[in-house]
């Protein structure tokens, strides 16, 4: 590992799990000090080398398959909200909510480190993390034997 690099595993349960049509389901984070993004890839385990720093979870990208295509959806992720509904959304346009009054999950990725980010909730509007490190470091184990899962940095989105 490089200096201030860092790995992340955990899982990440989609909106439409395999029902999408094969279309991409993405997340979208961003390290708070370099403002740089990283967008997630299609699998539902995931591990990443990415740079250490602070990070926060800026919105979901989904396609749901239609009969014609896909349609397109992106979703600011927020505490305690759900971005696909309506009532959302028609507060939003009215100014009823404003997007920098709202709390965005935020996690810590410590340089030189494995970090586990825990298992991504994305299933409904209204994400949620858990931690499913022991089942999900089993599964890790068998297929990357030089990494030490056991002393991984437990840091899920807060």
């Amino acid at each position: 590992m490089n200096q201030n690099q860092a790995i992340i595993y955990g899982s990440f349960i989609q909106r439409l799990g395999f029902s999408s049509g094969g279309f991409p389901q993405d997340i979208s984070i961003q390290n708070l000090e370099t403002k740089a993004s990283y967008k997630s890839k299609k699998e539902n385990p995931f591990i990443f080398h990415i740079p250490a720093g602070h990070y926060k979870i800026l919105n979901y990208w989904w396609t749901k398959s239609q009969w014609y295509g896909g349609k397109v959806f992106t979703e600011a992720i927020f505490k305690g909200i759900d971005t696909s509904t309506k009532t959302f959304k028609k507060k939003k346009e009215s100014n009823g909510i404003l997007e920098k009054d709202l709390l965005q999950y935020e996690f810590t990725v410590e340089k030189n480190r494995i970090n586990y980010l825990g298992t991504w909730h994305f299933n409904t509007g209204l994400v949620s993390f858990s931690d499913d490190k022991i089942q999900l470091d089993k599964a890790f184990k068998l297929k990357f034997k030089t990494f030490d899962f056991d002393n991984a940095l437990i840091s899920l989105p807060k």
